[in-house]
């Protein structure tokens, strides 16, 4: 009987560890982005906080050029960028972007980036974080 109870006790208690590191992490801190970047493809990035529009409509912002745009909007500011990404990427693909992000973002002079997936509306707190560089566990590509 005391087998069962110890045997039990163990399951229960990584069973719980186990849901513990799975729980994704929602990101709560829009109001200290200094930038927001809606990611679709390279060709169709756009920044809609500040937001980079011609009459009313969001331009579309090139890898090649963000440095230099963030420059001419005077984001001068450039503690937290945030980069909102879709659903439809492979595990490995959505760990290069993560990559890839942070070096553009972190070459811009941000100490801090992080990637969320898309939560289907503006805002942006509430969405899933796929990963925080200044994250202590790393990246949270492992959640999911």
């Amino acid at each position: 009987m005391k087998m069962w109870r110890v045997g039990f006790t163990f399951l229960l208690v990584g069973w719980l560890l186990t849901g513990c590191g799975t729980t994704p992490t929602r990101f709560s801190e829009a109001s200290s982005a200094n930038v927001v970047l809606q990611y679709n493809s390279w060709e169709y990035t756009f920044m809609t906080q500040p937001a980079y529009q011609e009459g009313g409509f969001l331009l579309p912002v090139p890898r090649e050029r963000l440095a230099a745009l963030l420059d001419q909007m005077q984001v001068r500011q450039r503690k937290l960028a945030v980069v909102v990404s879709g659903w439809g990427y492979t595990p490995e693909r959505q760990q290069q972007l993560v990559a890839e992000w942070n070096m553009l973002l972190r070459g811009c002079g941000f100490e801090r980036v992080v990637v969320v997936k898309s939560n289907g509306s503006k805002n942006v707190n509430g969405s899933l974080i796929i990963d925080d560089s200044k994250s202590p566990s790393g990246s949270a590509l492992t959640r999911f």
